[in-house]
């Protein structure tokens, strides 16, 4: 790859958190935030500079959409994880590098470089020894019509509501098992260790090909007992809503995709990993 044509999605901008004399904590939220704006613009510049001194073209997203008919060899997010995973919906061949612009503030588990470590990890990607990563995704439709991007962390299946209990039933292979609880987290192993893991989930190593799944706060005193609470699977499964006001969430994302009553919601592994230089803990 002697002179990759990389696209590059940076962070989007956060809002400034508002202080109160009340509050004491406010004050060292305000400091947070300015550290990683800071720490954000530094790391801009340097990734700029990486860039250019190595005579490398570079396409700045101001949207998270690639422009039609344009090829790139590398896609570069320039944020936190957060960032990488916006990056992820991008439906691009080219692998993902993820560069944590504020490592003070920000844990970017999916990010192999900083600015410091960016020119180096660059070099050898241009040179075709940095290892890529192909990672599982979660491949989700609604009446067999796919949703717009494939997961890569999860996918949280609930009511609208927060409040309100979703009603569906998982279909087994002996019949439905009709529920009632707080919706059903679906998780890649990368996701493991995201929400599903704080609902009692297990984590799994980035290289397991297969789906784990778990009900969130399951009803269980009425006359049947749910029999399907949590679990893995290697091709997928499907669900049955059973209220109106069903919806899908990927990836943490704000935008729910409606399920409503009868909708059967498919969740299985993507046919498309996504390619990734990931951070040498993660590379085993």
């Amino acid at each position: 790859m002697p002179h990759p044509r990389i696209a590059v999605i940076e962070k989007p901008p956060a809002r400034a958190p508002a202080t109160h004399p009340a509050d004491p904590d406010s004050a060292a939220l305000a400091a947070r935030y300015a550290l990683a704006r800071s720490e954000h613009e530094a790391s801009t510049h340097a990734v700029r500079e990486a860039i250019t001194t190595r005579g490398l073209e570079a396409h700045w997203l101001l949207q998270p959409t690639l422009p039609a008919n344009t090829h790139f060899d590398l896609i570069l997010s320039v944020g936190g994880d957060g960032t990488f995973l916006l990056a992820s919906r991008l439906g691009s061949s080219a692998p993902l590098l993820g560069v944590n612009s504020s490592p003070s503030t920000s844990i970017g588990r999916y990010c192999a470089a900083h600015a410091a470590t960016l020119g180096p990890l660059l070099d050898a990607i241009i040179a075709g020894t940095a290892p890529i990563a192909r990672l599982l995704r979660l491949h989700v439709t609604i009446d067999d019509a796919p949703l717009p991007f494939d997961a890569l962390n999860d996918a949280l299946f609930a009511a609208r509501c927060p409040v309100t209990a979703a009603r569906y039933a998982f279909l087994l292979p002996d019949g439905l098992d009709i529920q009632l609880s707080s919706g059903i987290w679906v998780a890649t192993p990368t996701g493991s260790t995201g929400a599903i893991r704080s609902a009692g989930g297990e984590v799994v190593d980035d290289s397991d090909g297969r789906l784990q799944w778990r009900v969130r706060e399951p009803f269980i005193g009425g006359v049947r007992a749910p029999r399907a609470l949590a679990g893995f699977s290697g091709e997928g499964f499907e669900v049955i809503s059973r209220h109106a006001d069903n919806a899908v969430w990927l990836d943490g994302h704000s935008t729910p995709y409606p399920a409503p009553f009868g909708a059967r919601v498919r969740f299985s592994p993507s046919a498309t990993p996504l390619g990734a230089h990931l951070p040498p803990t993660r590379l085993r």
